[in-house]
């Protein structure tokens, strides 16, 4: 496996940056605010409404 070290910070690294989100989701159950429950609640709502 990869040394996956100081995961508390991002490097600029997108794998390395994808490893500290995934780690902070492990530890504390909660997803970034890319995954806002609401937001994608709008999206599957709005699913139907293409024109």
């Amino acid at each position: 496996m990869d040394d996956l070290d100081d995961l508390a910070t991002y490097n600029g690294d997108t794998e390395h940056n994808m490893w500290v989100d995934f780690t902070d989701h492990e530890y504390t159950g909660e997803l970034g605010e890319y995954f806002d429950d609401s937001d994608v609640d709008n999206f599957v709502d709005n699913l139907n409404d293409w024109d």
